[in-house]
């Protein structure tokens, strides 16, 4: 009977520590299931945050562009009129 009560109060004290240790891993496994979904969010806004500045760097590249060729043309212009100026002069 001693024996019977010494390994019942063993296996009490393991099913307890396993208890205990089981709600400690649950809420370890939340805890970091927690972190990884802020860690899903804060990747997805920092993409977001990329996307939307590559657009405003392409935008502002167009743009650029559009006043380069735009400055050009006029130059070009304003060459071919000094060309036919000089030589309708000669």
């Amino acid at each position: 009977m001693e024996t019977l009560s010494f390994v019942l109060g063993i296996a009490f004290v393991a099913v307890i520590a396993l208890a205990i240790v089981a709600t400690y891993a649950f809420v370890k496994v939340i805890k970091v299931q927690k972190q990884i979904n802020e860690l899903d969010q804060r990747f997805a806004d920092i993409y977001q945050c990329i996307a939307q500045e590559n657009k405003e760097i392409h935008s502002r590249v167009d743009i650029f562009e559009r006043d380069i060729y735009s400055q050009l043309d006029s130059r070009l212009d304003k060459l071919v009129n000094s060309l036919k100026l000089n030589k309708s002069l000669k």
